[in-house]
């Protein structure tokens, strides 16, 4: 059985051991913390024994013939409510200057990586030493307690392999027989899939990749120089000076299309590799891959004409291929079982006594994939807290375990400290109830799981004022090493001592939280601003149907045991940006953005036409809807029309008016026998119009039932009050 978390592996077929590390820079500096995960195999190496809480218990270190001294200790971690185990040898240099000479490889890896980020502004990455070039301590178990011996697996030098993404510029580099990339962009900075090729070395063979497939193979010749730009790259916008490499391009015939491969190769884990978590393919020039990624791809392209410099050894071969079989990353659920996993879903709500409208299930999680930010907005008492409970329970997130958090917002709240925390007279920081909850969330046990926070009654004060700071945190989300992570929550100026610092410092919002906001818009609540508008998912609770009524149990079907395996990468988003799955899904993108554009030519009328924020968002949706197959295209675009459109409109002009009959008529298509005659109705009474939706009607044949049902509520309040607003109930 193996057993893998971060840094830290184990075989339990392997006599003895109590686990593998692999090597990074804590274990050139002061030692290793222990993952929770491997507490039970240093205590049964340790025959039962453990440190006491706050205290260390010496530890003998044998490598050949000689044992060199360390410390096991057990910290209390206050912020994730548990012991923790680090085994220290700060004061050992002897030691340290052992595993500097074995390791020599990673230390200068990891030390030029170190060097390079203080020396320029280019954003990097932690420093990880690539899975081709790791080297790790395995610790065994020596039959007394509190003495390991230790074993060195170092690095052996192969070539590297390498992916190079190439657009319009791919023949005139096959051509030339070069790779080139500038050193710097536009704006004088250095760029991490630039500085790559600087690693680049005489053997690597790389990948090129060009029109949504791979199409060479090639094995370099030259390590990269300094050079200027090619001549066949005068047209191009880049820099004059640049990185250059010379490579012996071989063509693959016939070619690879990435659907053939990506949900293979994702389950790799590439550090700092090509595919993001979408499967489509990072924005950039030169990634990592793997020789164990080779040897997949080559094992699902028999019949491409592989040239022999990238055919692995057979023992290497063998190797990569138990890899695979044997440890099995966190991956997400396959698409097809979303409807599945949904359903099962349902039926727990249905258990629990709760129903709600059709479609809505689907649509929350949805929203929650484009975006990990929704706001449930209705009449009081329609069971918009009641869904986020339900529906985290659903996946195993409950109060007992913390990964369900209720936090009620006061009216008096007035900046983000409220949520966040503050400093105190002593110096120490006091984290909020959100801040702990993020902590909780990142703790390297925890990050797999799905964490979910209610703000109940979240607009009783002003969203704009203490959720700013999480606002623009949230639109800072990037990839790193094939996790979405955000800029610091934290200033630094509130963390005054060593323990905030450790606790706290550089805490994000993790991957693996979820925000739901529940709201009533009443005479005590306050408004939304476009800015928060175009950063969360508006779903609304104001039809209910009173006749509902509890079922019995043998409508449930599904097993929701199922449910408990699920990973937060379930919810989490695939795609940050709109060039993460443009490759993959450009029709479906292009279609939504040219029904955004004629509904933003309605909306420059009002100055509520949307951004990039709003299109990205909205194609997310569509593109999960379409990968998942949950609803047809026109029922999807309905709610995407009535959750981030609909709720920028409000006003009491005329060019109000004028907007909401023009939506109208797009929302009602032409396959429902009902005319919208605009110049007329501008000056005419309306009511024959919006009345159609009276009582509860919805006239057959709508394009967009949903959004021509708000519509004609909100014509219908503008005619009569002189006053009309998404928000008004």
């Amino acid at each position: 059985m193996i057993k893998q978390l971060r840094s830290w592996w184990k075989d339990t077929e392997i006599s003895n051991l109590i686990g593998r590390k692999k090597v990074d820079f804590s274990i050139f500096r002061d030692g290793t913390h222990i993952p929770v995960e491997f507490h039970p195999d240093f205590l049964e190496a340790n025959q039962g024994q453990q440190p006491n809480l706050g205290e260390g218990i010496k530890v003998k270190l044998f490598y050949e013939d000689r044992d060199y001294e360390a410390t096991l200790f057990k910290i209390d971690q206050a912020s994730a409510s548990r012991e923790a185990l680090q085994l220290r040898y700060n004061g050992n240099q002897t030691l340290k200057e052992l595993l500097i000479e074995v390791f020599k490889h990673s230390y200068s890896y990891i030390m030029q990586e170190r060097t390079n980020q203080l020396a320029d502004d280019a954003k990097r990455p932690q420093v990880v030493v690539p899975e081709d070039q790791a080297e790790y301590i395995d610790f065994f178990a020596t039959g007394v307690p509190f003495e390991y011996r230790l074993e060195f697996i170092t690095y052996q030098p192969k070539p590297n392999v390498w992916w190079v993404n190439q657009g319009t510029t791919i023949q005139a580099e096959k051509e030339a027989g070069i790779l080139w990339a500038p050193l710097l962009n536009t704006q004088g900075r250095k760029l991490y899939h630039w500085e790559t090729m600087k690693e680049v070395k005489q053997g690597d063979i790389i990948l090129h990749y060009s029109n949504k497939a791979i199409r060479y193979v090639s094995q370099v010749t030259d390590a990269a120089v300094e050079a200027p730009k090619p001549g066949s790259m005068a047209n191009t916008g880049w820099q004059e000076e640049g990185s250059l490499v010379r490579t012996n391009y071989v063509e693959l015939i016939p070619f690879i299309a990435l659907q053939q491969f990506n949900q293979q190769i994702m389950q790799l884990n590439i550090t700092q590799g090509p595919l993001h978590t979408g499967g489509g393919v990072n924005q950039g020039y030169l990634f990592r891959f793997s020789r164990q990624g080779l040897q997949v791809l080559q094992s699902l392209t028999t019949e491409v004409n592989w040239p022999n410099f990238t055919i692995l050894e057979q023992d290497e071969v063998a190797s990569s291929m138990e890899s695979l079989r044997e440890v099995i990353p966190i991956l997400p659920p396959s698409d097809s079982s979303i409807t599945a996993f949904l359903h099962q879903i349902q039926s727990h709500i249905r258990r629990q006594g709760f129903f709600f409208p059709e479609h809505l299930i689907e649509n929350f999680y949805l929203s929650l994939k484009a975006k990990p930010f929704v706001i449930l907005a209705g009449i009081s008492g329609t069971g918009k807290t009641r869904l986020v409970k339900l529906f985290a329970e659903a996946l195993g997130a409950t109060r007992d375990n913390e990964q369900y958090t209720l936090i009620p917002v006061r009216p008096d709240w007035s900046d983000p400290a409220d949520l966040l925390g503050y400093k105190d007279l002593s110096g120490r920081f006091q984290p909020g109830p959100m801040t702990k909850v993020f902590v909780e969330a990142r703790q390297p046990e925890n990050r797999h799981k799905p964490y979910f926070i209610c703000l109940d009654e979240m607009n009783l004060a002003r969203v704009e004022h203490y959720f700013s700071d999480l606002l623009s945190v949230l639109e800072t989300q990037e990839w790193r090493d094939s996790e979405i992570q955000t800029q610091e929550l934290i200033s630094r100026a509130l963390l005054g001592t060593p323990e905030d610092r450790e606790i706290y410092g550089g805490l994000g919002i993790p991957e693996n939280v979820f925000l739901i906001g529940t709201v009533n818009m009443d005479e005590t609540t306050h408004p939304f601003s476009k800015k928060v508008l175009d950063r969360a998912s508006t779903l609304e609770f104001n039809y209910i149907n009173l006749q509902q009524y509890p079922q019995g149990a043998e409508q449930d079907a599904g097993d929701p045991a199922d449910l408990n395996e699920l990973n937060h990468l379930f919810l989490r988003s695939d795609y940050l940006q709109l060039v993460d799955a443009y490759d993959t899904h450009q029709e479906l993108v292009v279609r939504t953005t040219e029904r955004l554009v004629q509904i933003n030519t309605l909306l420059e009328d009002i100055h509520a036409h949307v951004g990039f924020r709003v299109r990205d968002a909205v194609c997310f949706y569509m593109i999960y809807n379409e990968r998942y197959g949950l609803m047809v295209e026109e029922e999807a675009f309905d709610w995407q029309l009535l959750q981030k459109i609909l709720p920028r409109i409000q006003g009491s002009h005329s060019s109000v008016r004028r907007v909401l009959l023009n939506l109208m008529k797009v929302a009602i298509g032409s396959s429902a026998g009902i005319t919208v005659n605009v110049r007329e109705l501008m000056d005419d009474d309306a009511s024959p119009l919006y009345l159609r939706w009276a009582a509860g009607q919805n006239p057959p044949g709508v394009k967009h039932p949903q959004s021509a049902r708000k519509l004609a509520y909100m014509l219908r309040r503008l005619e009569e009050d002189g006053f009309t607003s998404y928000w008004l109930s």
